[in-house]
């Protein structure tokens, strides 16, 4: 755990006092070969320990990998959903802020003092969110898409109030437990930051710092892809979309990319008509086509800019076309569960009675 301020504790004022203790939870599920990354990072901020990895039922040497990093390790046979394994880490320390990190992200080395100087001095504060870094040593178009999209919604959502992400979290441990942890139940496998923050809102400051970052090592495919953005974020969204009431006005979910998925699907169409209009000279479509690719283009301007100065034109262009494509699939993936979502419930409901 994080040593004491070495002030004496009547010689640093009360409103600066820095946290007593950090640790660091880490689930972990089939991830020997990241915690070789991971770890030595991990340990390197934590030298003293406090340094917890949840082995969530692996079948591969997650558990012997963490061990022999010198972490504390708690293994279990069945296999845990991320929710169940991170209460599980909070439930090993008595440390006064606890730092989520995901078993792929590799911490930067001032992710831990970041975090003593944010909580120091603010007992409202109860959450503080990082960001993945701009770089990641996955080169596939996926993986690099991926990564700087989630890069640059962190970079530009809300400071405060702001929600809750478990990729590199941090939570003040007393307000965790006030609010009951996660809720592995209800939210097991997605969505269940997002969910807790919501709660740790309603007692407490929250706080987004984009300096906060960890490296994301995830090599994504198409399915990966598909999966993560329709099972665990899109099904897990509608539900707490229609749990509040609304939609929150931030992240991926701001008004200017709500318009952009309703313009998305016309963009898509538009790229395929305008070279066929132009070649027959049917102008007006022309005309059209070019005006909704326009819009599109102006929509996600900002993100076009970011890619363009990180990894140049050309994959600009490619990750504005994808970008398109995710935007079709993740809100008609987003309604329909928002749809089905109260025929599920009714389910479930009809389900418990009959027992």
């Amino acid at each position: 755990m994080v040593s004491p301020s070495t002030n004496a504790p009547d010689a640093e004022p009360a409103a600066r006092r820095r946290p007593d203790s950090v640790a660091i939870v880490i689930p972990a599920q089939d991830a020997a070969a990241h915690l070789l990354r991971v770890l030595p990072a991990a340990t390197a901020l934590q030298p003293g320990g406090g340094v917890i990895v949840i082995d969530a039922g692996s079948t591969d040497e997650t558990a012997a990998t963490a061990r022999a990093a010198g972490v504390q390790v708690r293994s279990f046979t069945e296999r845990l959903g991320p929710s169940a394994a991170r209460n599980a880490g909070v439930a090993e320390t008595d440390a006064e802020i606890v730092i989520f990190l995901d078993a792929d992200c590799v911490p930067r080395a001032d992710v831990v003092e970041r975090v003593c100087e944010a909580f120091a001095g603010e007992p409202d504060l109860v959450s503080l969110t990082g960001s993945y870094a701009a770089e990641t040593p996955e080169p596939g178009f996926l993986s690099q898409y991926m990564n700087l999209r989630h890069h640059f919604t962190h970079q530009i959502a809300k400071r405060e109030p702001a929600t809750f992400w478990t990729g590199c979290g941090a939570v003040r441990h007393r307000a965790f437990l006030a609010v009951g942890g996660f809720d592995a139940v209800r939210f097991p496998n997605g969505m269940e930051d997002m969910e807790l923050g919501l709660r740790l809102a309603e007692v407490g400051r929250t706080r987004l710092d984009p300096g906060l970052q960890v490296t994301h090592l995830k090599r994504w495919t198409l399915r990966d892809v598909l999966r993560a953005e329709i099972y665990f974020r899109a099904a897990p969204w509608a539900r707490l979309i229609i749990e509040r009431g609304h939609l929150p006005d931030d992240l991926n979910l701001r008004v200017s990319q709500r318009i952009a998925a309703l313009v998305a699907p016309l963009a898509l169409v538009a790229c395929v008509l305008l070279p066929s209009a132009l070649v027959m000279e049917h102008w007006l479509t022309a005309e059209v086509s070019a005006a909704v690719l326009a819009s599109s283009i102006v929509l996600n301007l900002p993100m076009f800019r970011l890619f363009a100065r990180l990894r140049g034109f050309r994959f600009a262009v490619g990750a504005w076309l994808f970008h398109q494509v995710h935007l079709v699939y993740s809100a008609a993936t987003l309604v329909a569960c928002v749809i089905a979502e109260p025929f599920r419930r009714d389910r479930a409901v009809a389900a418990q009675t009959r027992r």
